[in-house]
């Protein structure tokens, strides 16, 4: 008995690091499935950091039958998660806290273009487009900033039509989709 009980636990030490393994491959499975299940119809946008530990990640789970289901299964779950909330008319704020719960990994792509574009813009642009859309004190611009400030508002009002453009071909609301635009920029303005 104890012979068979000292193989055991020799056995059990040797599959330890194994275990220790698949826990870490589990979490990152966890972590990255969803976010890039959910990154094209939620419009995230994923750092290219993220995106190579995805492709890591996927190479690891193509070897352990176990993480592949678990990977499997929860694309499968955010999938239909996300279209109950779709179906719901819940769309907007489900993607909303789904970015705003893995923001580390993903964050809007219409958020991230517009942190871009504020950081090659001087601050007095910045603040006017604080005022103008998203109701922040008046400033006054310098001739020099009325070019990017132009580019800037007309950027938003092209996202604005793509948006609503995708609510009516996709059956989505209108108004919720193009006000989720416009609180997604004045987020982005209010990082700066």
């Amino acid at each position: 008995m104890k012979r068979s009980l000292a193989a055991f636990t020799i056995a059990a030490s040797l599959c330890a690091p194994d275990a220790r393994a698949n826990d870490a491959l589990e979490a990152e499975v966890r972590a990255y499935a969803p976010v890039f299940s959910l990154a094209k119809v939620c419009d995230i946008r994923i750092s290219e950091a993220t995106s190579s530990d995805h492709r890591a990640m996927l190479e690891a789970v193509k070897s352990d039958p176990n993480a592949d289901k678990l990977a499997y299964r929860l694309h499968y779950e955010a999938q239909t998660a996300y279209i109950k909330a779709r179906d719901g008319g819940q769309r907007v704020t489900f993607c909303k806290d789904f970015i705003a719960a893995n923001s580390q990994y993903a964050k809007a792509r219409f958020t991230a273009v517009v942190e871009d574009l504020m950081s090659d813009v001087s601050t007095s642009v910045q603040k006017a487009i604080a005022h103008n859309v998203c109701g922040a004190p008046p400033v006054k611009l310098s001739k020099a900033d009325w070019k990017p400030y132009a580019q800037i508002k007309q950027m938003l009002q092209n996202e604005q039509k793509l948006a609503k453009k995708n609510a009516e071909a996709n059956g989505w609301n209108v108004t919720e989709e193009t006000t989720a635009v416009t609180e997604q920029f004045c987020a982005a303005v209010k990082t700066r």
